[in-house]
């Protein structure tokens, strides 16, 4: 099987788009082939989102199509949705991305040397072993 990740009901989605960017939920119906029902913990509540927001997940959850939210909460946390969704590169990627992002100009101006000075060591070992060579 080539693709695992398929739009279904209960599969959980990280939302990268729009006002809920960085947040969770799972879908709870489809509405139609661009929109999604997704439900979530407190901070996103039941709404429609474009599928083009959202980003699936391996995890995937048991909820019968378009349930309420009490059901839907009490099943993730019967899953360990948020500590599973914490281990996957998406999230880490999304908060790697916020913190650099959050850097000021000293701070991006030290990573920046640091860089230099790593790339700066690659390369004269790299003309070392061209040069033994």
């Amino acid at each position: 099987m080539l693709y695992k990740r398929y739009i279904e009901i209960g599969r959980v989605c990280f939302i990268r788009l729009g006002d809920d960017i960085g947040k969770y939920g799972v879908i709870v119906d489809l509405v139609d082939q661009k929109h999604l029902l997704v439900d979530g913990p407190d901070g996103i509540g039941r709404k429609v989102v474009r599928l083009n927001q959202v980003a699936l997940t391996d995890i995937k959850i048991n909820i019968p199509r378009g349930c309420k939210t009490k059901t839907v909460r009490t099943a993730m946390a019967k899953e360990g949705v948020e500590a599973k969704l914490a281990a996957t590169s998406l999230v880490k990627k999304f908060a790697a991305k916020n913190a650099k992002a959050q850097l000021g100009d000293f701070a991006r101006f030290k990573n920046r040397v640091a860089k230099t000075a790593s790339n700066r060591k690659i390369r004269s070992t790299v003309r070392k072993l061209k040069k033994s060579s």
